[in-house]
Formats: C-alpha cells, sequence, structure tokens
C-alpha cells in the first residue's frame, strides 16, 4: 500500500510513505502538539524520511532552526547506476535536504553530493565522525582468543557489522574461501547482527569451519575483538563513514575496504589500510592473502592507522556541530 502511494509525485507525501519507512501516525501527531521548550530540531537518517519530516514539521511549527544529518550512503562510485546511491537521493530526500537550515556531512564526497543536490554551500557543515579510544582498547587478546577457539599463532580477520548482503559480509566470505582454495591461511570473526539474506548464504557455504560467528556482542566483548584480530575488513557499499575503523586503528589494526563510501575516502591505500573496488572479488581474495602472509606488513598499516586517531576526537567533532547552531 505504501509503495502504491508513494507514487504520487509531491514529495512531501512521499517522505510519508516510502515503504522503507516505520509508518507512525503517533509521532506525526506528537511533532505538531509539542509545546515544551525547543530551540532547534535534529534529525536523521535517510532513508527514513518519516520521522525526519516529523521533526521538519516541528520545527517550523515552532519557528526554529531545522538540521540534518542524512548520512548518505553513495555506494560503487564506479557505478553511474548504483542502486543504493539512487534511493538516497531521490526526490523525497533531495527535498529535505534542501529545507535544513544547515546539513551535517561526514566526508568531502557526501558534501559534494549535497552540494549537487540544490544544498547552497553555506549551509553544508563537514563534521565526520569521532572515537574515544577508552571505550574500544584495552581488550584481553590471549583470553578472548582462547574464549573463541582462536590458536594463539592464527591471523584473524576481523568484521563487526550486521551480517548482510549490503555491508560486504557476504563479499567477505565468498573472497576468503577463493583464498582457502588457494591454500592460505587465516580465519574469519564475525560479529554483530545478523540479517536475512546472510543467513540465505550461510545455509549453502561449505567451509563453515573457517569463520566464527559471535552474533551480537557487548561494548566489553567489542575490547576483545579488537584485541584478538589482526586485520579489520568491511567490504561495504552502505556506510556514510564507518565509526567501526576508527575503532580498529584504535587498537592498531589496519582496515580492508571497498572504494565505496565513506570508508574508501577515510582509508588510505597502502598507508593505513587497503582499497579495493567493489565486488573485485578476486582481488579482495587476493588482498585477503596478502596481509596474512605478511604480518609484519599488516602492523605497519595497523600502526600508521593509529597514529591518526588525533584527527577523530569527539570532542572536536561536536564543537563543529555546537559551534554551527550557536550561529544560526
Amino acid at each position: 500500500m505504501l509503495k502504491l502511494l508513494s507514487l504520487l509525485p509531491i514529495a512531501s507525501w512521499q517522505c510519508r510513505t516510502l515503504p522503507c519507512n516505520p509508518f507512525a501516525p503517533a509521532m506525526a501527531r506528537d511533532a505538531v502538539n509539542y509545546d515544551g521548550p525547543l530551540d532547534a530540531v535534529h534529525a536523521s537518517a535517510f532513508p527514513f524520511t518519516f520521522p525526519i519530516l516529523c521533526g521538519l514539521r516541528l520545527a517550523r511549527r515552532r519557528g526554529v532552526p531545522f538540521y540534518l544529518t542524512p548520512f548518505l550512503h553513495l555506494g560503487d562510485p564506479d557505478d553511474p547506476r548504483d542502486p543504493t546511491r539512487r534511493q538516497y537521493t531521490s526526490r523525497p530526500m533531495r527535498w529535505l535536504l534542501t529545507q535544513a537550515d544547515a546539513v551535517f556531512v561526514q566526508t568531502q564526497q557526501e558534501r559534494a553530493a549535497v552540494v549537487a543536490m540544490g544544498v547552497p554551500e553555506s549551509r553544508v557543515v563537514l563534521q565526520g565522525l569521532g572515537v574515544e579510544p577508552r571505550e574500544c582498547t584495552g581488550g584481553d587478546r590471549i583470553t578472548a582468543r582462547q574464549a573463541w577457539g582462536l590458536a594463539p599463532d592464527e591471523f584473524i580477520v576481523g568484521h563487526l557489522a550486521n551480517a548482510s548482503v549490503e555491508k560486504g559480509t557476504v563479499d567477505l566470505l565468498r573472497a576468503a574461501s577463493m583464498a582457502w582454495a588457494k591454500g592460505h591461511r587465516f580465519r574469519v570473526l564475525l560479529a554483530g547482527p545478523v540479517m536475512t539474506n546472510f543467513e540465505r548464504f550461510w545455509n549453502g557455504f561449505l567451509p563453515q569451519d573457517r569463520v566464527i560467528r559471535l552474533g551480537e556482542i557487548r561494548d566489553d566483548q567489542k575490547q576483545d575483538f579488537f584485541a584478538a584480530i589482526d586485520l579489520f575488513a568491511l567490504p561495504s557499499r552502505t556506510d556514510s563513514f564507518g565509526l567501526v575503523l576508527l575503532e580498529a586503528w584504535a587498537n592498531g589494526k589496519p582496515n580492508l575496504v571497498y572504494r565505496a563510501g565513506g570508508p574508501g575516502e577515510l582509508v588510505r591505500d597502502g598507508v593505513d589500510g587497503v582499497r579495493v573496488p567493489c565486488g573485485d572479488l578476486p582481488r579482495l581474495a587476493e588482498e585477503l592473502s596478502r596481509l596474512a602472509g605478511d604480518p609484519e606488513g599488516c602492523h605497519r598499516l595497523g600502526r600508521q592507522g593509529l597514529a591518526r586517531i588525533d584527527e577523530f576526537r569527539w570532542a572536536e567533532k561536536l564543537a563543529i556541530v555546537r559551534e554551527r547552531m550557536m550561529r544560526t
């Protein structure tokens, strides 16, 4: 029903009816009726246009600034018809961007995309994300490996994300399987909630014994996760930044990513990690094999990533937001 209703070519109406959205009439009602203290409204994130529209209506009714953090997923830069980019830059989302008094973006690539969609440059604020090393470091490598059945000298590739096609979990395991078939030795440690499309893939995946699935993990387990691995892999097409990449660097671990979205801009190829063209499974398998066979080179990349952490402190990132909101 929502899909049919969304075909009406009115941007504000499409914001209400995109089928990927929650449909919550009570939220819309409360946004109109709220009369408490209010200086500004901040909304996030695409593609969930229904709650963002509720925030916009509240801001307009109360006459306060409306701020938007879209977290645009721009997909494969080499594919002009990338379906992720088409979804995140569709008519209702372009319209919401132009309604905001300020749009906070995470990368230069996202900034350029927002400006190209009609938002004045003066309204676009390059923010980026931050990391607090104390929250993700200090894990016990030996104890964690023992608990998860990993040998002390094994090379471990970690992946912390929603296990799914979109986050690159399926591509990672397919590439790993290609490397294993050529005799390369490493194991993959997966952590995070599991999506349906990954479960379908997993049911037909043969070398399951080389993959450890932790499922969702607690914050203290995240510290152990990063301590236990040697390389962090996120061949995702749907990350506007990739906060977990900062957490890997904070632990001195390099990142292996697709050349897409935030990770493709954040990781410096051959300096603090490796970038691979989207969907290039042979190349992804080659890099997994190369890094697993060169632990010292892997450590060197990780040390370069660790040296960058001072660029990504929450205090500085939030100061950017605070300063802009005080000016509007």
